[in-house]
């Protein structure tokens, strides 16, 4: 016993070593990483020395060039490299620089031009070697393997742009961050996709006015791009020096050419007429700044060719009129502006321009010959604002003021008043005729008013709410995006849905979301919590997630429940099913009598049965506190205590429904975890899935590990039978396991806020007979214990104190190795009973509690691997914002070296990793704050099957040493003949097709791809031009 207990003493004093050693490494790290920060600008200064002034003549060019951008875009917005020469007016090189005349030159000015450029090459080489030092010093040696992949990120938001229909309306063009995307209204299916660069996103595009078949996209590159979305084709290119938030096209007047009106950020909002010619065109490329505020622009909207312009602001909405509207020369557009104040946040405006009517004479008054504008405006309260003849009433205040300035009111122009909307108004747009007018907003209904008789027409329980609303050009349709990702297109006779596009509808975290520098440096991380999600094993391209009802841009509530399930499919790219888990308020009343809106329940853990057909959930849902007035006696701790003890909790098991598509519930478990000496529901900290048999394993916050398996009903010995003949199923509690009470094993005070900081991970062994059961500690003396429990006997075996799981990440087994994430990443092989490693971890801008809920962990037993996510919180180059700079880092490690075997950054905060299910699959899926979705898997190098060589069967001859000599000449010169006819007929053989082809078209390093991609690559490879093996 003396002996045992000495080699558990040294094992966790080795443990605890490696503990420390790990941390002194972090340490270490941070260290050398200020000293290499250091000798970077050590070795980076002298590649600034100034270099030797150029000739005149190239000044003199400079200065031409400079020159000739006046009728372009802006000096400084021009690129100067050669290969951006497509900027320049007319899509022509600027350099209009003075040709050096060649004149005779004596021999010896010859060669002193020759040692003069020998001796510019040398500088040249001495400046290129400094600025390789200086890279290599600021690229630190990034350790990768090549043996793995990261795949192009799919899904994404729409961006909060209308929709564009095409003239024919066959087609709706829609964006997201990274690609303008191009569907097909009559099956709502993707048929075109425009990519933007790998470093840019898009901020907006808009149709050309001049040729239906041509789109401009601007990006955060500062550059528009003119496409042609039916060929795919890129046009024109221009740098135009700033980025772009709205964008309008109209046709200029006289001419069949395109005008860009363009919202353009900076210091200041400036309002920018863009005139962009390719080299196609007869004119030159230019630009009119006709307008700068200091305002924030929400929406931009241009009438009659460029004759009045509408602005709206946070406040305010701006008329301008063009002042010189017989000139049509993009200089001479000058505008007289008018603003109007409101009282309340203007959400949403729209214009509409009234056709005069002609009189029966058939000649124009001078009454009927002035435009009539009718402004409609929503506002934060609900209410929509209509102006009517706007401009009339503009004439009729300046007239009173005899040139006075004011800025007018809303309420002094006394308009017409539409009230239903209790919330905001999303979206108000006018009919084409302009009897109506169509609005949206968070109640989830579209709203038809019929201005003649003020009457209102719903369409009611839509999805999510309505964010924006465009009528199709011939009024036959109303594309309608909502909050959840999706656009549906109605009918506006039957308004019945003939379009419905679904993205990710994954958490999106804004930028007001994301973690914010405060004074104590402790970001904020409540809305990076992870998003449950799993990998579908009977479909292994299949990702299962819980996405939200609805999220409006508008309005930012915080953290919102995820009350619904959607699966998406990485290799088609696209989602294919939605349905609900619990209750939610799709097709009830959502607000409350109170007047607040009513919270759904949210859905905190999923997992998948090893078959495919069942699932597990449990969703979670709270008292909210505007309901706990009647529990208010003045302690605050006590309303939160007597709130949690109200909390409903459930562990549902449903049952995969192959005929409709949809998961059906069996089993509905209520309070999974009751705590008997408060009686109250207690939270479920963690579920996992048995990887060989049917069941479930949950932990909850009464440290009690519970496993749940199925059991045919029965009765009077027959087996009761459902739908399609199936056997019903009743899930019950089949093991239970009390770990031991944390705060009595470390003499701690069970307070509220230690029980809530304190987490639980649960893991089973890939044969599922071991269950690791790690709870979290709270502080230094709490350091928290990992259980592992034997599954057949539901006892626990070993409480491993060798690992600190102060601050537990995650828990997993790969193999016979226990992986725990903690500080640092611990590996110990459950055989040997021994550490193999200790590998430090970095979380930038995360302390060592914080990082528990934004760490992302992933074991995969099909590679022997698991994957960490670590996410980065660095701060700002700009020192005005408070937001930091939010990337993850994302490393595949294995079992025996603590070097990972593939690391690398992404954008974003990973929300969600999980591994790769079914056989043989490997590699990981990970899901980011910005709804993207990418998966790392091992490339086709590492994936190659190895080919034995066929060993032809020859029986054992006993012959003579002459005639093994007669053999091995008969071989040489059958191997020269049949190397003659290879020569000789190649360009008419057969295509010879190697492994290594197959591989690259059906691995494709590890990204997935449509079935219609690698069918179009086979016949490609078979029917190309043949080639020999090699």
């Amino acid at each position: 016993m003396a002996e045992t207990t000495a080699q558990l003493k040294r094992k966790r004093e080795s443990a605890i070593g490696a503990q420390k050693k790990a941390k002194k490494q972090r340490k270490s790290d941070a260290t050398a990483a200020k000293d290499a920060a250091e000798v970077e600008v050590a070795i980076a200064t002298p590649v600034a020395e100034p270099t030797q002034e150029p000739p005149q003549s190239q000044d003199k060019s400079k200065s031409k060039a400079q020159k000739s951008q006046a009728n372009g875009v802006r000096e400084q917005e021009t690129p100067k490299k050669k290969k951006h020469t497509e900027v320049q007016q007319n899509g022509v090189s600027d350099s209009t620089g003075t040709q050096g005349v060649v004149s005779k030159s004596s021999k010896k000015q010859r060669d002193q031009e020759k040692r003069d450029s020998k001796e510019d090459t040398k500088v040249e080489a001495q400046d290129k070697l400094q600025v390789a030092l200086a890279n290599k010093t600021k690229k630190p040696k990034h350790k990768s393997s090549a043996g793995w992949a990261l795949s192009s990120p799919q899904g994404g938001w729409f961006l909060p742009t209308d929709p564009v229909f095409s003239m024919d309306e066959k087609y709706l063009l829609l964006a997201n961050a990274k690609a303008l995307q191009i569907y097909s209204t009559d099956t709502s299916t993707l048929v075109g996709s425009l990519p933007t660069s790998q470093a840019a996103y898009i901020t907006a595009y808009a149709l050309s006015s001049v040729k239906p078949n041509q789109v401009y996209v601007a990006d955060s590159s500062k550059m528009i791009i003119l496409w042609d979305w039916v060929d795919g084709k890129k046009i024109g290119r221009w740098d135009i020096g700033a980025t772009i938030r709205n964008m309008t096209v109209i046709t200029q007047p006289g001419t069949t050419e395109d005008l860009v009106y363009c919202h353009e950020t900076g210091d200041r909002n400036i309002i920018n007429v863009h005139a962009l010619r390719t080299k196609a065109s007869q004119t030159q490329t230019e630009v009119k700044c006709i307008l700068k505020i200091k305002s924030s622009i929400t929406d931009v909207q241009v009438l009659l060719q460029g004759k009045y312009v509408i602005l709206s602001t946070a406040d305010t909405i701006t008329v301008g009129k063009r002042l010189k509207t017989s000139k049509t020369a993009v200089q001479d557009f000058e505008y007289v502006w008018r603003e109007l104040k409101f009282s309340k946040r203007v959400t949403t405006c729209n214009t509409y321009f009234r056709q005069p009517q002609v009189s029966e004479k058939g000649k124009k008054t001078a009454q009927e010959q002035r435009d009539v504008l009718d402004l409609a405006v929503g506002d934060q309260e609900g209410a929509i604002l209509l102006f009517e003849d706007i401009l009339a009433s503009f004439a009729a205040i300046e007239s009173s003021l005899k040139g006075k300035t004011r800025t007018d009111s809303a309420e002094d122009l006394r308009p017409k008043r539409y009230h239903w909307h209790r919330d905001a108004v999303g979206a108000v747009k006018w009919s084409p005729d302009g009897n109506y007018l169509i609005s949206g907003g968070d109640e989830t209904v579209l709203n038809i008013w019929q201005l003649a008789t003020g009457k209102c027409q719903h369409l009611p329980h839509l999805s999510a709410a309505i964010e924006n609303v465009v009528v199709s050009p011939t009024g036959s349709s109303y594309a309608i995006s909502l909050a959840n990702n999706s656009v549906i297109v109605l009918s506006t006779s039957e308004l019945e849905a003939k379009t419905n596009i679904v993205g990710l509808q994954t958490r999106r975290v804004d930028a007001e979301q994301l973690p914010k520098e405060s004074k104590s440096g402790k970001p904020l991380v409540y809305a990076l919590v992870p998003v449950p999600m799993t990998v579908d094993p009977s479909n292994t391209q299949q990702v299962l997630f819980t996405v939200p009802s609805s999220q409006p841009r508008q309005s930012n509530e915080g953290l919102r429940p995820e009350p619904y399930l959607q699966t998406f499919d990485v290799a088609n790219q696209r989602p294919v099913g939605r349905q609900a888990l619990t209750r939610n308020n799709a097709t009830d009343p959502n607000m409350a009598p109170e007047g607040h809106r009513i919270i759904e329940p949210s859905v905190k853990f999923v997992q998948i049965s090893h078959d495919g057909q069942w699932l597990a959930t449990v969703d979670e849902w709270l008292l909210p506190r505007s309901d706990t007035a009647f529990l208010d006696e003045g302690n605050v701790e006590f309303k939160e205590e007597q709130r949690s003890l109200r909390r409903e909790v459930f562990l549902k098991l449903w049952r995969r429904d192959e005929k409709n598509g949809q998961w059906a519930l069996e089993t509905r478990i209520d309070a999974p975890h009751f705590l008997d000496d408060v009686c109250g529901n207690g939270r479920v900290l963690d579920l996992v899935a048995h990887p060989t048999a049917l069941g479930f394993a949950t932990i909850g916050e009464d440290h009690v590990v519970r496993v749940w398996t199925p059991k045919t009903r029965v009765r009077d010995g027959v087996v009761v039978r459902g739908a399609a003949n199936r056997g019903l199923v009743t899930w019950s509690l089949h093991r239970v396991v009390e770990l031991p009470n944390p705060d009595k094993l470390w003499l701690l005070d069970a307070t509220p806020d230690v029980l809530q900081s304190r987490v639980s991970r649960l893991a089973f062994s890939p044969d599922g007979s071991v269950l690791a059961a790690g709870v979290s500690g709270t502080s230094d003396e709490d350091r928290g214990l990992i259980h592992l429990i034997d599954v057949s006997s539901a006892s626990i075996r070993r409480s491993m104190v060798e690992i600190d799981a102060t601050a537990l990440c995650g828990v997993g087994i790969v193999g016979h190795y226990l992986v725990a994430v903690t500080d640092s990443i611990t590996v110990w092989d459950l055989v040997t009973d021994d550490l193999v490693y200790c590998a430090s971890i970095t979380t930038t801008g995360v302390n060592q509690f914080e990082r528990i809920s934004v760490v992302r962990f992933a074991t995969n037993e099909a590679d022997g691997t698991f994957a960490v996510s670590l996410p980065q919180f660095e701060k700002n180059d700009n020192l005005s914002r408070t937001l930091k700079k939010v990337s993850s880092k994302i490393c595949v490690y294995g079992t025996i070296s603590k070097e990972p075997l593939w690391s690398q950054s992404v954008p974003g905060v990973t929300l969600a990793l999980a591994a790769r299910k079914g056989e043989s699959e490997k590699g990981y899926i990970a899901l980011d704050s910005v709804s993207n979705i990418r998966t790392i898997s091992p490339t086709a190098a590492s994936l190659a099957i190895p080919v034995t060589q066929q060993i032809e069967e020859v029986e054992v001859q006993r012959i003579e040493v002459d005639e093994t000599e007669e053999v091995e000449d008969v071989q040489e010169d059958n191997t020269r003949k049949a190397l003659g006819d290879l020569v000789l007929e190649n360009d008419y053989d057969k295509p010879v097709v190697t492994q290594q082809d197959l591989e690259e078209i059906f691995h494709n390093d590890g990204a997935p791809q449509a079935p219609k991609d690698v069918f179009s690559a086979v016949l490609r490879l078979f029917g190309g031009v043949a080639k020999a093996a090699a």
